[in-house]
C-alpha cells in the first residue's frame, strides 16, 4: 500500500510554528528548554547568545528542492545584538507566551563578541511526504 499525507497535514504543522514563534535565538550548545533559549549564556542554564523578538516566516509552500514535501522559510534577521560572547552553533525558535521552544536546528558554527551584530540569513523547515 502506498504511503500518502495530505498538504494540509504538513502544512498545519508549519503553519502552528509561523502563528506561534515570536523569539529566535542564537545559542551556544543545543538547547534542551525554554530557558535554555531564552536566557542569556551566563545566567542560569542560558545559553542565548543573541535573539530577535519579530522572526518572520514566507510559506507553507511546496519545496523546490524536494518535490515531495512543504517548507516554510525563516526570513532574514539583520543586524541583531549580540548580547553574549560565544560560539553560534544551533538556532531555537520560542513560544515566548507559553514559554515553550518549539524547534532546535544546529548552525555553522560562528563566533559572536558581545556588542557586535550577526545576522541570520534565511533558512527553511521542511517536511517530507513518508517515504
Amino acid at each position: 500500500m502506498a504511503k500518502l499525507v495530505a498538504n494540509a497535514v504538513l502544512d498545519a504543522a508549519l503553519q502552528y510554528l509561523e502563528d506561534n514563534v515570536d523569539w529566535m535565538s542564537a545559542c551556544e550548545g543545543a538547547p534542551t528548554t525554554y530557558e535554555h533559549a531564552h536566557s542569556e549564556k551566563g545566567t542560569a542554564t542560558g545559553k542565548m547568545l543573541a535573539s530577535s523578538a519579530t522572526p518572520t516566516f514566507t510559506g507553507p509552500v511546496d519545496d523546490a528542492a524536494s518535490p515531495y514535501g512543504r517548507k516554510t522559510t525563516i526570513d532574514e534577521e539583520a543586524a541583531v545584538e549580540v548580547l553574549q560572547t560565544g560560539t553560534a552553533d544551533h538556532v531555537a525558535l520560542c513560544d515566548v507566551g507559553a514559554t515553550t521552544l518549539l524547534y532546535v536546528t544546529t548552525c555553522t558554527g560562528q563566533a559572536l563578541t558581545d556588542g557586535n551584530t550577526v545576522t541570520f540569513p534565511p533558512w527553511k523547515i521542511t517536511l517530507g511526504d513518508p517515504a
